[in-house]
């Protein structure tokens, strides 16, 4: 393989590799006293990879209206890059919320 192709390889797998990062995203979920990680396709491209869903552990379910702000904020983003919802109001989350499947 000459120098001209070897470029072209690395070209080509620093665009597969972006667009991985870019459309690739996972939770942490704790359950059973372990954690466990759990990877989804997103809406949209970012280079945010780990999301936060304060509602993926065995714990008390925190009503939307008594979430602090940087975690209502996080969530947010978990539901528009998993679920393609765009807004931030109490329904909205809700609305999210009840998409996450079970065993997270």
């Amino acid at each position: 393989m000459n120098a001209r192709q070897t470029l072209w390889v690395l070209f080509g797998t620093t665009c597969i590799m972006t667009v991985a990062v870019l459309y690739t995203g996972f939770v942490k979920s704790y359950l059973d006293h372990e954690v466990q990680t759990t990877f989804f396709i997103k809406r949209f491209p970012t280079f945010q990879m780990e999301f936060f869903d304060p509602f993926a552990n065995e714990g008390d379910d925190v009503p939307m209206s008594q979430m602090s702000t940087s975690d209502r904020a996080e969530f947010a983003a978990y539901c528009k890059y998993r679920f393609g919802l765009d807004a931030d109001s109490d329904l909205a989350l809700e609305d999210c919320k009840s998409k996450i499947p079970p065993y997270l």
